[in-house]
């Protein structure tokens, strides 16, 4: 009987393991290249060192624009970092999610999509959206959420971080 317990015990670990998002061995940001709304390209090598958030979203995600909306309302939470916000949608998506929250005014903000490459996405093992993943200016990853979560929280973790 015992020899079952373990047994299931390590079937149900294993199982759960393998559905968890892991972000072992994720120390570093992703190395990502998008094209920005602007037209040119941007990638991980060209940030400056320092704290840095990457915000994976989708511009038609109600979560993500609630995310970005209070965001920009508790913006001195990274007016002291770098963001880097990622779709894989279109273009045509990325523009107007842009417009109207009129990113282009905070210059800390870089807004792209990398297109239907979904290395970012593959890089995290993201499953919802938005996948925010927040950096200390030493460049290591200091926390990760994924999907709807408190907001809050979020800020929290980013006043935080240094």
């Amino acid at each position: 009987m015992t020899k079952k317990l373990n047994l299931l015990a390590l079937l149900l670990l294993i199982t759960a393991s393998a559905f968890a998002q892991s972000t072992f061995g994720l120390k570093k940001i992703a190395p990502f290249n998008i094209k920005l709304t602007t037209g040119q390209t941007y990638t991980a090598s060209q940030m400056a060192p320092g704290p840095a958030v990457l915000i994976y979203f989708s511009p038609d995600c109600d979560h993500c624009q609630l995310f970005t909306a209070d965001l920009l309302k508790n913006y001195n939470v990274v007016a002291n970092k770098q963001v880097v916000m990622v779709t894989f949608q279109d273009m045509k998506m990325v523009q107007p999610f842009a417009t109207k929250y009129k990113l282009s005014q905070y210059p800390n903000i870089k807004i792209g999509t990398e297109g239907m490459t979904y290395g970012v996405q593959r890089y995290y093992q993201i499953r919802s959206f938005p996948y925010i993943a927040i950096y200390d200016k030493a460049g290591n990853l200091v926390k990760t959420y994924e999907g709807e979560q408190p907001h809050a929280e979020i800020f929290k973790t980013l006043k935080n971080v240094k």
